[in-house]
């Protein structure tokens, strides 16, 4: 990952590898003297013989060149810091503590789940106090709950109060499985006599 607005850096990709420079020598000055008087004529030509001649000469000069490569790694940086370290700093607390939510083959016995994935393995309860009426229920005896909380493979347990529990015992009603995401589907034997009540509808979620 770079910048494109800071085409002279590739950080944090890569950290930029800035040329160093260095102090004209006595040998070099008469070469900078004459780079100078062409730069003041104009003579782009000469410029860039002397430059060819005397790779030298660069390391003396202080061109646009030399400044946008570290005008752009200085923006590049600062930009890091602004949007990008908080997550970085994340990453490496979740690897050092041995984090990881997705973990297979042997990172499974070195590793933690965070306390998001551990409440959903544990079961987590995304709605109370539900009512199914009796005309609820189609012709096929089935009832379907809708939540963009449940994901196509969790597993769903629903709770019904005291008061409901013996009327969904009789009429044999269990949660269907495989129902997809966003919903969980009753399948009732024989129609509920009363309304029923859920005093909890609780997710455990397989994939993490």
């Amino acid at each position: 990952m770079s910048y494109s607005e800071y085409p002279h850096s590739k950080f944090p990709e890569t950290i930029c590898d800035l040329p160093n420079m260095q102090d004209a020598s006595a040998t070099l000055r008469p070469v900078i003297e004459q780079y100078n008087e062409a730069w003041m004529n104009n003579d782009t030509d000469k410029m860039a013989a002397l430059t060819n001649q005397y790779p030298n000469l660069t390391k003396s000069l202080f061109n646009a060149d030399k400044f946008n490569v570290l005008l752009d790694g200085v923006k590049a940086t600062q930009k890091f810091f602004k949007e990008e370290v908080d997550e970085m700093i994340l990453t490496v607390a979740q690897k050092t503590v041995g984090i990881n939510d997705s973990a297979e083959g042997e990172d499974k016995k070195r590793n933690a789940y965070s306390a998001e994935k551990t409440d959903y393995l544990t079961g987590v309860t995304i709605a109370t106090n539900v009512e199914i009426p009796v005309s609820a229920w189609d012709e096929n005896l089935t009832y379907t709950y809708s939540s963009d909380k449940i994901l196509e493979n969790d597993r769903v347990n629903v709770f019904f109060n005291s008061e409901s529990m013996f009327h969904a015992a009789k009429a044999f009603i269990v949660v269907k499985e495989n129902t997809g995401a966003g919903n969980f589907v009753l399948k009732a034997n024989k129609l509920p006599k009363s309304a029923l009540n859920i005093r909890e509808i609780e997710v455990m979620r397989k994939d993490g």
